[in-house]
């Protein structure tokens, strides 16, 4: 006999009632997903799942045909993907390649996520190039958004929820509104918003990770889907992946809580041969992150709320009012929250725990360090972390607990006779999506407006394809359009600045940087744009400001349109003599970028004399100074992406600035011999020149380590991708390894 029919009711009870009883007793003890399933239920859940992806396919479809250049973080994705897509042209390896475009130059690729960049490029490829990067960008972030709700969905069934529940969380999972605050609300992908393009794939494979690591927890099978899919988080956002560790702590806490020894410590042990392997396939990742660490742009001029994010109050604050989930609008899905915390009195599943542990650990890691104290910086990189970044990870636990509300509900319609039930349930479940919808609509509106806005002045104005033209028929060189201190942010196409439109064209530029990526990135902050010494040291040869802005009598006009006029300005070139050689220490990033500020800052510049800088290490023998080389000549000038070169001639031994950001793997060689390159303020190339003519060469190198690091990690992936189900099933009985799957 079922648990459903050994329940009795009392004699004379409305039938109504008797349902309503029946229905939450099998509820609470058997699973929704008990009863026989039901077409009409079935059917009513597809279409809540597809209501919003079809809702986010149309509003969102701007993003991919209105084809302008990006306003927030997404046009330094662009960069890097046509930067390491033009490095695979050249031969190089597009893994660990320098990019000139930026802040004097960087290597990217070596510090930053890298596999959404990655994925546009092969599939750029795989398409034989019939398609336009940028194109290939946009419709990737497209379909991540408009495919979340499935993501969402199939992780939630793996979480044990049942369909129902599911459902409600893919519903909920795309249509969360919270005024900017970087979390999973699209305001964090769209071209208005903050363009965190390697947050979208995170937000994806973080729900499929949780959902694997729970499933291996569970039932001891998984294991290689769990590598995959934490390693694909690793490489494609560290911050997200440090972000699981903490929650796969939780789901070894919970899940594998009631286990017998053995078991348990057969899940352990797995656990760790599974974080062992992911440690391997993504080392040459992170490993590289922590060697070059001290040459990673590290802003002084971030917001103090970035690294300590708001505080309890505020934060509870926001919840309380639904700003975190339902901004501008009635707080629907915050009503589903709490409807999921009250289900929690019901439904005594472990995976439900789980969702609960989770929302209350990172909401408590959201209040930030004010909560935290001391304790924060005994985080992995806790000194560096962004803790107002924890939202996306407090927003996933909030959507499992969403689904968890409606599925609440939903029950509630099951009162009712069942062809009514159906009618009912799809009423509210249209009530409870539509204010969203509205909101979300309305923004989405705005943001198509002002991508419009940009194309209209992008592709009909005739003064920007002329100074365009005339950028692209000029020797190759840096360009300044202005800061955002200064006319440069009025400077616009729309809501787009100039200095972010010639990022777009693949110009190089002098310019407020995106994220800070290298060590000369904030001095950018600092440029003087009237003092001929500032252009010089920056190597700037051109500047477009607005027609009629005065400017200093050193900038030599090009061409003068109705809104606009390019100049010409003064460059002693690539490299330049030092005329002195002060030799200094700094221990940490904050100190030298003090030091070189005032450098910058100071006479020194105007006069030549520049720092030679032991960073990070303590100082070398302090040697005699070189002087300087006042009647020397460099000539012959030659650049390329990752090299330069150049002659130089001087009666005297003497010290040789390359104006790119310095970096270990830069290796200088005169007359084909490499010397010892050295770090030169601001944070330049420097190395020593002998007395007379000399062939200088600058050349960035691959790091020799992340290549044997990156075999090793592909090796082992290729191991475990053959040691699971589809590779025992592919590969000849004596090439199948040994299965990394244990069934408890």
């Amino acid at each position: 006999m079922s648990a459903a029919s050994a329940l009795s009711t009392p004699p004379g009870l409305p039938q109504r009632a008797r349902s309503l009883v029946l229905g939450v007793f099998t509820w609470m003890r058997l699973g929704a997903d008990t009863p026989p399933r039901d077409r009409w239920r079935d059917w009513l859940l597809v279409a809540i799942v597809a209501l919003p992806m079809i809702f986010n396919a149309i509003t969102l479809w701007p993003e991919v045909t209105e084809r302008v250049p990006n306003v927030n973080d997404d046009a330094f994705h662009q960069l890097m993907i046509r930067s390491a897509s033009d490095a695979i042209a050249r031969g190089e390896n597009p893994l660990d390649s320098w990019g000139p475009e930026m802040d004097a130059g960087a290597p990217r690729f070596l510090y930053y996520q890298n596999l959404p960049a990655i994925f546009v490029i092969a599939l750029d490829r795989v398409t034989f190039g019939q398609f336009d990067l940028f194109d290939l960008l946009n419709l990737t972030r497209w379909a991540l958004m408009v495919g979340l709700p499935l993501t969402v969905f199939w992780s939630a069934r793996r979480l044990e929820f049942s369909v129902v529940a599911a459902a409600g969380a893919a519903a909920a999972a795309s249509l969360l509104s919270a005024d900017h605050k970087y979390g999973i609300e699209f305001d964090s992908f769209v071209w208005r918003g903050w363009g965190m393009y390697t947050q979208l794939w995170a937000i994806h494979l973080s729900f499929i990770t949780l959902a694997c690591l729970w499933c291996l927890a569970r039932t001891g099978r998984g294991a290689v889907a769990a590598i995959l899919a934490a390693s694909a988080l690793v490489v494609s956002h560290l911050l997200y992946a440090e972000m699981m560790v903490i929650t796969g702590a939780v789901v070894v806490l919970v899940g594998l809580v009631g286990l017998d020894r053995a078991t348990l410590r057969q899940r352990l042990a797995q656990f760790a041969a599974v974080g062992g392997a992911i440690a391997v396939i993504t080392s040459y990742l992170w490993v590289s992150y922590l060697q070059f660490g001290p040459y990673v742009g590290e802003s002084p001029y971030d917001a103090a709320w970035k690294l300590d994010s708001f505080g309890a109050t505020a934060i509870l604050e926001w919840l309380m009012q639904g700003e975190l989930y339902d901004h501008g609008r009635w707080p629907v899905l915050s009503i589903a929250a709490v409807a999921g915390g009250v289900s929690l009195l019901f439904v005594h599943r472990r995976s439900r725990l789980l969702v609960a542990t989770l929302f209350v650990v990172w909401l408590v890691l959201y209040f930030g360090r004010s909560v935290w104290g001391p304790l924060a910086d005994h985080i992995p990189a806790g000194s560096m972390l962004l803790f107002h970044r924890f939202i996306g990870s407090f927003h996933i636990a909030s959507i499992l607990l969403m689904g968890m509300g409606f599925e609440l509900v939903w029950l509630a319609c099951t009162i009712l006779p069942r062809p009514v039930a159906a009618l009912a349930a799809a009423v509210v479940c249209v009530g409870l999506l539509t204010p969203p919808m509205m909101e979300r609509r309305a923004y989405y509106a705005d943001n198509a407006s002002w991508m419009a806005d940009v194309t209209r002045d992008y592709q009909t104005d005739p003064d920007v394809s002329r100074i365009l033209a005339t950028l692209r028929a000029l020797p190759a060189g840096r360009t300044y359009a202005g800061l955002r201190s200064n006319w440069g942010d009025k400077m616009r196409l729309g809501q787009v600045q100039w200095y972010r439109v010639l990022v777009f064209e693949g110009m190089q530029v002098i310019s407020p940087p995106l994220p800070s990526i290298n060590l000369n990135s904030d001095l950018m902050f600092h440029f003087n744009d009237q003092d001929a010494v500032f252009y010089d040291l920056f190597d700037v040869r051109y500047v477009l400001a607005p027609s009629g802005l005065p400017v200093p009598d050193f900038l030599t006009p090009l061409l003068t349109t109705r809104r606009y006029a390019l100049y010409r300005a003064p460059s002693s070139g690539a490299a330049v003599f030092a005329t002195q050689t002060v030799r200094r220490a700094a221990d940490t990033k904050p100190n030298l970028f003090l030091q070189n500020r005032a450098w910058l800052l100071g006479a020194d510049p105007a006069a030549r004399s520049f720092i030679r800088w032991d960073y990070p290490a303590a100082p070398a023998a302090a040697g005699t100074p070189l002087a300087g080389c006042a009647q020397g000549a460099i000539t012959n000038e030659v650049d390329a992406p990752a090299s330069m070169s150049v002659r130089t001639t001087c009666a005297s031994a003497a010290t040789l600035v390359f104006k790119t950001t310095y970096h270990p793997n830069w290796r200088v060689s005169v007359d084909g011999v490499e010397q010892p390159a050295f770090m030169m303020s601001p944070s330049y190339v420097g190395v020593e020149v002998p007395a007379g003519t000399h062939e200088v060469r600058a050349e960035y190198r691959s790091s020799s380590v992340r290549t044997t690091l990156l075999v090793v990690g592909l090796v082992t992936l290729a191991l475990v991708l053959a040691s699971g189900p589809l590779g025992r099933r592919l590969l000849p009985p004596r090439w199948r390894p040994a299965a990394v799957e244990v069934t408890a």
